[in-house]
């Protein structure tokens, strides 16, 4: 899923669930307040722009209400029928939330899914000592092929080059449909402090191409809290996430 497609579902999700609120306020009003219902036609509205601005994200809309609203004016209507449609926008309105809700839900899962199937194959899929990164990618490569994706179309390797602050960088391997970037790093002695520069330099870079990032950091013996490692990087993003493979 490309980044701006993400945006769009997590602002219209926002957007959505405010809305929600507000109906559900007017709803719960026991007051006696003359027009309480008067806004009616005015949420309906404002939920069909959501709905026409979901058509392209969602794959399966037609089980969503889009409300005939041209010359419906709350004033020609009885308080009950004002209340009988807002409770429908409320109801089509949370069914429309629940798929905005599950298209991200199938992010993160591909998300964590790929982390867990990395995390436990990796160490396996190399045959020998590893003495540069590339033996790492080239093993990490294998996996992909051994999952049934192909090069340029589920994962592309060197690719998505861009420049920012002056510099150019090119992810290791990218994920398209999670608008991913991976990078692999070696730490062997010495290596350590030159590595969390680098990967603090990628995370500032990548963040305005990508929406999640992936460091795998295969450890040759340096790293002696793995939990403080992790954590110093990965706070610094909720959509990082950092993978140290023990050799």
């Amino acid at each position: 899923m490309e980044f701006e497609k993400t945006k769009k579902i997590k602002l219209l999700f926002n957007k959505g669930n405010a809305l929600s609120r507000i109906i559900k306020t007017t709803l719960s009003d026991t007051s006696d307040v003359v027009g309480r219902y008067n806004s009616c036609v005015e949420y309906a509205k404002s939920y069909n722009k959501l709905l026409k601005r979901s058509y392209d994200i969602l794959d399966n809309f037609e089980d969503l209400v889009f409300y005939k609203l041209k010359n419906l004016s709350p004033y020609n209507m009885t308080w009950p029928q004002q209340k009988t449609l807002m409770e429908s926008v409320l109801t089509n309105l949370e069914f429309l939330l629940s798929n905005l809700s599950s298209s991200l839900e199938f992010v993160e899962d591909e998300f964590n899914n790929l982390e867990n199937f990395i995390r436990t194959k990796l160490r396996s899929a190399l045959f020998s000592f590893p003495e540069k990164e590339l033996d790492i990618q080239n093993a990490l490569e294998s996996l992909f092929i051994g999952r049934g994706w192909s090069k340029g179309i589920d994962y592309d390797r060197e690719a998505g080059k861009f420049n920012f602050s002056g510099r150019e960088y090119i992810p290791d391997f990218i994920i398209p449909n999670l608008r991913l970037a991976i990078e692999v790093k070696l730490i062997r002695k010495g290596r350590k402090s030159k590595i969390i520069e680098e990967i603090n330099a990628d995370v500032s870079a990548y963040s305005k191409q990508y929406s999640k990032q992936m460091y795998i950091i295969y450890d040759l013996g340096e790293i002696r809290d793995e939990i403080e490692f992790r954590r110093d990087i990965e706070l610094l993003d909720d959509d990082i996430r950092v993978l140290v493979i023990k050799h």
